[in-house]
């Protein structure tokens, strides 16, 4: 196995990726990664790392890449929209088309990342498995959430909230951003998420697809991940026992051995295609 970094170029920039290589003569369907967003990418990257390992000692390339303004890829991250994520994997899947001259790719996507390989998988023809990691489901609640992260910090740093989740919409609707650990959330990001909701989607992918709940041990499925598994007409829910190794927990996680367990075997007892 090789591991070879690549420059993705598209129209908004350059795109960063690593290009896991099995090796071997028997040629496989590529693997493309989709992150998630802003800090849950950088606790979840030696996740990913991981997985493209083992998925490449089974034999399947894989590409790891960073959408635009992300990771090493050009761009500034208060310039992201989900336009531009979905562009950038689009991007990304017609690369490793490119260098495995295969017909078509598998997308593997966690939380930000998996609502987008839904989104994309959705409208293409040549995504053939798609694995849902734990996706977000409801983008307005999410972005909330991630407006939660900003009122935080204002306690923090100040004892007080001098402004509320409405003012921070006001200042990116005015052209703002507002900070969230670090990143520059701007408008376009915000309401193009906020608007997605994968359990109202009109279509979704038709090909095989697994959707896992991830959770700590002991705690019961996130009902409306393992709901999306009725819009798929080839689809399987499972339940891993993680925890929630997208944000800072007491635990490192290098690994999330129960997740990949699910997936690879929920992917060797397909009816294997053709390459």
């Amino acid at each position: 196995m090789t591991e070879t970094p690549q420059f993705i170029d598209t129209p908004g920039g350059r795109l960063f990726g690593i290009w896991h290589d099995p090796g071997g003569s028997v040629p496989r369907v590529p693997f493309v990664f989709c992150h998630p967003l802003a800090e849950e990418k950088l606790w979840t990257h030696r996740v990913f790392v991981s997985f493209a390992r083992q998925l490449a000692i089974d034999g399947y390339p894989v590409l790891r890449f960073d959408c635009r303004g992300n990771g090493d890829s050009e761009g500034t991250f208060e310039t992201s929209s989900l336009a531009t994520l979905v562009a950038d994997t689009n991007a990304a899947i017609e690369f490793a088309r490119r260098l495995t001259g295969a017909p078509a790719v598998h997308l593997l996507g966690l939380r930000l990342g998996a609502t987008v390989a839904s989104l994309v998988a959705a409208e293409r023809s040549d995504v053939r498995q798609l694995i849902l990691w734990a996706p977000i489901v409801d983008g307005a609640r999410y972005m909330q959430e991630l407006l939660r992260v900003n009122l935080a910090g204002q306690m923090a740093q100040h004892k007080e909230i001098r402004q509320d989740r409405a003012e921070l919409v006001q200042v990116m609707e005015a052209g703002g951003s507002v900070n969230i650990d670090g990143y520059e959330l701007r408008h376009p990001l915000f309401s193009e998420l906020s608007a997605v909701h994968l359990a109202r989607q009109s279509h979704a992918h038709g090909g095989p697809t697994l959707v896992v709940s991830i959770v700590p041990k002991g705690t019961r499925a996130q009902s409306e991940i393992m709901g999306l598994a009725t819009q798929h007409a080839d689809a399987r829910a499972e339940v891993a026992e993680e925890e929630p190794f997208w944000k800072e927990i007491p635990r490192f996680y290098g690994r999330a051995d129960h997740l990949f367990d699910i997936t690879r075997r929920w992917q060797a007892a397909l009816p294997q295609a053709p390459s």
